[in-house]
């Protein structure tokens, strides 16, 4: 609404999106009651392992990814440039599961489920071929760092799923903490006693990327039960003509997502 480069009618567009995807605009007031429904709300913490899951591979990959090049036969010099495709994977797969996420409509849990099978497959791939076959240990290095993009989708469904922009920050918060945690674990998987191989980081990963799957299986099914525990009280409500259509201007308020009773999760 402050934006110098828009026009009024631009303004006034950008907005009402905002207002119809019903999570709210700007509220810089604290809502403690919005705060305890962020903390008691289940989707967050699942969230949360999902963000912890996601990123102990890639604390693992920050601080090994080069040695585990290295260790293949090549010199440093060339471990860095055979590492630099490494961040194009990491973006080309942000870009390409959210561009699917958008174009298929409510299926962003299964985008994410997926985007976690890619790096599932380099993980596979890493561990079960032999060292001295270093194409295939390279290409499943690559696959590896397709980690971003489960990441990336897991992120946006956690805010299009909240409304209240006091739950939102709180919601993130803790959603940042569970990123932190998980780079803090991940270098702790690789052991030094393990090199070249590396044998326990690589089956840590495949663990936490079936975990991302199981968990976002699990967001999936509560969002639906929400949804359909939502659309029954919207039903009762009509049955017994207590039911009102949406007055327009509560698109506009800063109500979470569990106090508006048209609000619909996506899955």
């Amino acid at each position: 609404m402050n934006a110098r480069f828009l026009t009024d009618e631009e303004k006034y567009h950008a907005v009402k999106r905002l207002a119809e995807n019903k999570t709210g605009i700007v509220n810089k007031s604290w809502k403690w009651n919005q705060a305890m429904e962020a903390i008691l709300d289940p989707k967050t913490w699942i969230i949360f392992l999902f963000n912890v899951a996601i990123n102990i591979p890639n604390g693992g990959l920050i601080t090994f990814g080069g040695i585990l090049i290295k260790d293949l036969g090549f010199s440093p010099i060339q471990a860095s440039l055979l590492n630099m495709p490494t961040g194009v994977m990491s973006t080309l797969s942000a870009l390409m599961f959210s561009s699917l996420a958008a174009r298929w409509v409510n299926r962003r849990c299964l985008v994410t489920m997926l985007a976690s099978a890619v790096p599932i497959i380099g993980s596979i791939i890493v561990y079960s071929l032999k060292s001295t076959n270093i194409p295939g240990q390279i290409v499943g290095l690559y696959f590896l760092y397709t980690y971003f993009g489960p990441y990336v989708v897991g992120i946006s469904i956690a805010q299009a799923n909240t409304a209240g922009h006091t739950k939102k920050n709180v919601q993130y918060s803790i959603l940042y903490i569970g990123y932190a945690v998980g780079n803090l674990i991940g270098p702790q998987t690789f052991r030094e006693s393990q090199a070249p191989e590396y044998t326990g980081g690589f089956i840590a990963m495949l663990i936490c990327y079936c975990a991302c799957i199981l968990l976002m299986t699990l967001y999936w099914a509560v969002a639906a039960w929400m949804n359909k525990k939502a659309d029954r009280a919207r039903i009762s409500s009509a049955i017994s003509s207590v039911y009102q259509e949406e007055d327009p201007v509560d698109q506009f308020l800063d109500k979470s997502d569990f106090k508006q009773a048209n609000f619909r999760y996506t899955t």
